[in-house]
């Protein structure tokens, strides 16, 4: 049987590899500490609201903790800057409120909700989960004013899925994932028949 810690150490280092792909000028990610990192500040440079004003900010610094039970208990992300971000997902001492945590979810995948947060983005919002009462009324007012939510429209930085992977079940048919310049890849679904695309 493997051994849990060095099963998480492999996956840190996994997630540490994802989270250097998406590495750049939107999201800046750097580890702390020593590895396998458990650690990393985390500056998004993205246009937040941190005030009813409103008042924006274009650059949020957070701190990354991925605790010991990892991916069995849910990392955090805590706001170095302040004024916090004024949305009704981020606690009032500064800490983001993530929803729910599913182990299978990458680090990634957690940062892009993070970062759809400070961008108001509200697909994402979620108000039946409010963290910070005192911003509800501010959302509640300006959730359908696209002058002011979102309060940021740049496209994240995705990971780079490169290569072929082709999953070939004990039954036809056979699905083929291609990756290509466009932002989603192309999926083929073949029949030993015909070819559909």
């Amino acid at each position: 049987m493997a051994d849990p810690r060095e099963i998480r150490n492999r996956r840190l280092t996994n997630e540490y590899n994802e989270l250097m792909q998406i590495n750049g000028p939107i999201i800046q990610i750097e580890p702390l500490g020593n590895e396998p990192y458990e650690r990393y500040k985390i500056t998004f440079n993205i246009r937040t609201i941190i005030s009813p004003a409103p008042s924006y900010r274009n650059k949020t610094v957070c701190i990354l903790i991925i605790p010991p039970r990892y991916p069995k208990e849910e990392p955090t992300i805590t706001a170095e800057t302040s004024p916090y971000p004024w949305h009704i997902n981020w606690f009032s001492s500064g800490r983001w409120c993530f929803g729910g945590w599913n182990q299978e979810e990458s680090l990634v995948s957690f940062i892009h909700r993070c970062a759809r947060t400070l961008q108001f983005d509200p697909e994402i919002t979620n108000p039946g989960s409010v963290a910070n009462r005192t911003a509800l009324p501010f959302w509640d007012t300006h959730k359908h004013n696209r002058q002011i939510i979102p309060s940021d429209i740049q496209v994240l930085p995705t990971l780079d899925v490169s290569g072929r992977i082709t999953i070939i079940p004990r039954v036809k048919p056979k699905i083929v994932i291609k990756s290509t310049q466009a932002d989603k890849p192309k999926i083929n679904i073949i029949n030993r028949n015909n070819d559909f695309q």
